[in-house]
């Protein structure tokens, strides 16, 4: 016996009292989330079906529309091999005018034609023949040819709803069960177009040596599905995937739901080579929705060394401010933090409101590592560059180089003034009115103390050979 079952997407939940872990192979219906870096998720879904022994056609409707269908894994989890799929088709031609047309196409419609002043409008039943741009041609019941403009059609009436047209995207499976029993069954698939990044924001004490560091997740979903009471994993790591060209983006509207996180934040643990993020509650994604929840109680207090860096031979020549902390347990923080961007504030006291000073962005930064956020250009501080000499050879090239280091500020600062060498050449600094260190074998950097409202220039000669 063959039986057509459709499953809402609606399923009823149940709450478990002892943690959000997901849909487990207990008897729990539910859905739970992993989500990953780069615009990608796996959804399993758990869902109780009925099933009569034999042959079966099941639809799992309200699956996401960015679903890859060739990696839907079907489990039967109350009776381990009770039920299996023989043929899965994916069906997303969605019921809209121009679909519902096309296969009416040699069929008998009926069309309700407007009026005008006093002509109250006229029905017309027909063969319909084509369905082409803005017109209809219909045949009528006299075998008179009509051709109507879709801007004078009131209305449309159809006898039925084509059997390969659905209304949202259905995953329909022939299955075979062993029996007749309700089932409790897990389908697991990927998606696109559903994703998270990580955001920082990093606020300033008045003398600029410490910040106060939090950080929220941000999720956007725009997979055409909504995942309500789910369970959410997030991963963060460089996962390798075999992607297809990415489509145009979709431009529409995204909603903001900031989520105050009263109780369940995020747990933290290494998961192979990567990071995986657990969310101690359950939440709802909605379709078409952009989410933030915080994920790092805010750090207080952490201490950071603010830099002026010089670096010769970018394009704006200008001095660099850049912000340079450690990530660890003393800092309160020393925990894996995913790539993403931070946004460093600082209060103005004059009226005690948070204004944006700079954001960088930052890398997937382990336990233990420094973080340097490059926050823009200092406005007091002017570099002046000059070629005093320069000699060249065959394999040969020196030349002697002047900075002039401006301090407009009313306090005392050091810039670090880094030389930058090209790759597979030898350097030598021959002559230089500030000691250096060599840094790297493509850096030489001086550190220069500027007193308030002074000046310091820098002379060296470097050579270069290859």
């Amino acid at each position: 016996m063959k039986r057509q079952i459709i499953f809402p997407a609606i399923v009823c939940m149940v709450v478990c009292s002892i943690g959000f872990a997901g849909p487990k192979e207990t008897g729990e219906q539910g859905v739970a989330l992993t989500v990953y870096n780069d615009n990608f998720a796996v959804v399993r879904e758990s869902r109780l079906m009925s099933f009569e022994k034999g042959l079966n056609t099941v639809k799992f409707t309200d699956v996401a529309s960015a679903i890859d269908p060739t990696s839907v894994n079907f489990r039967c989890l109350s009776s381990p091999g009770a039920v299996f799929l023989l043929e899965q088709n994916y069906e997303y031609d969605l019921v809209n005018t121009d679909s519902l047309l096309k296969r009416y196409v040699d069929k008998n419609v009926t069309v309700a034609l407007k009026g005008s002043g006093a002509d109250t409008g006229r029905k017309l039943t027909g063969q319909l023949m084509a369905a082409l741009g803005e017109n209809l041609i219909l045949k009528s019941q006299t075998d008179d040819i009509e051709i109507l403009d879709k801007n004078s059609i009131e209305e449309i009436s159809l006898k039925e709803l084509p059997d390969d047209l659905v209304t949202r995207p259905t995953l329909v499976w022939l299955a075979n069960a062993n029996e007749s029993a309700s089932q409790l069954c897990q389908v697991t698939y990927t998606t696109g177009r559903l994703g998270w990044n990580a955001d920082y924001s990093a606020v300033l004490n008045a003398d600029e040596t410490k910040i106060d560091f939090a950080g929220w997740v941000t999720i956007e979903n725009r997979s055409g599905a909504t995942y309500k009471d789910s369970a959410i994993k997030l991963i963060a790591g460089d996962v390798r995937r075999v992607t297809e060209p990415k489509p145009t983006r979709d431009d529409r509207m995204f909603s903001l739901n900031i989520e105050e996180l009263a109780k369940g934040g995020f747990e933290e643990k290494a998961f192979m080579e990567y990071h995986l993020y657990t969310l101690g509650r359950k939440s709802t994604i909605n379709n078409n929705q952009v989410k933030q929840i915080e994920f790092i109680t805010p750090a207080v207090g952490v201490p950071i060394e603010k830099r002026y860096i010089y670096e010769r031979g970018r394009a704006d020549d200008k001095v660099q401010i850049k912000l340079e902390f450690e990530n660890t347990k003393e800092n309160k923080l020393g925990i894996a933090l995913p790539k993403g961007k931070v946004r460093v504030f600082k209060k103005d006291p004059a009226d005690d409101t948070l204004e944006f000073v700079g954001e960088d962005e930052i890398d997937h930064t382990p336990n233990k590592e420094k973080l340097l956020l490059y926050i823009g250009n200092a406005f007091d501080v002017v570099a002046e560059y000059t070629v005093v000499d320069s000699q060249h050879d065959r394999r040969m090239t020196r030349e002697t180089h002047k900075i002039e280091l401006r301090n407009r500020k009313a306090e005392d600062i050091t810039v670090f003034v880094d030389e930058k060498f090209p790759q597979r050449v030898n350097w030598t600094i021959d002559k230089n009115t500030q000691k250096y260190e060599k840094r790297d074998a493509n850096t030489a950097r001086f550190e220069v103390q500027i007193k308030a409202d002074s000046t310091v220039t820098v002379q060296y000669t470097a050579t270069q050979t290859w």
